[in-house]
């Protein structure tokens, strides 16, 4: 990935950590009562089944959108990385029981806030390195 845009290399980090958070958290959780509530918590972070689910999911289309080509990874990353800061605001109104994130201020809702805004960031690098890598390669390159 030595030539790697930004957001594919964003995608294809939190790609792994996020599908391995899944994963992991289903060790915790088992998979019993999957929108329930429940005490299961990884590192202080509250999950349930349906959670861990989320979790892997995500992983996996950012896993795969790493190898996609980058404007369309930019693209998905940014668009993640909304959902991901409507998730935080969902969080601080206390309205995501549904993952067992039980509380306005749940360091989940912080991590997705931080989550969010480094998708958006990163997609947003990832767009500008496209530009200039357009820009480089002259008029034809832009379509004129």
């Amino acid at each position: 990935m030595g030539n790697s845009n930004a957001a594919q290399v964003f995608a294809l980090v939190a790609g792994v950590v996020y599908a391995l958070v899944g994963v992991v958290g289903f060790a915790v959780t088992g998979f019993e009562g999957v929108v329930q509530n429940g005490p299961d918590a990884l590192l202080g972070f509250d999950l349930n089944p349906f959670h861990n689910v989320v979790h892997f999911a995500i992983g996996l289309g950012f896993i795969v959108a790493s190898r996609l080509d980058a404007t369309l990874t930019q693209g998905i990353v940014i668009g993640a990385g909304l959902v991901y800061l409507l998730a935080a605001v969902l969080g601080f109104l206390n309205e995501l029981q549904i993952l067992s994130i039980n509380d306005e201020v749940a360091p989940d809702n912080f991590l997705h806030l931080l989550s969010g805004s480094a998708a958006v960031l990163f997609g947003l690098i990832g767009a500008r390195q496209t530009d200039a890598l357009v820009e480089s390669r002259g008029p034809r390159a832009r379509g004129a």
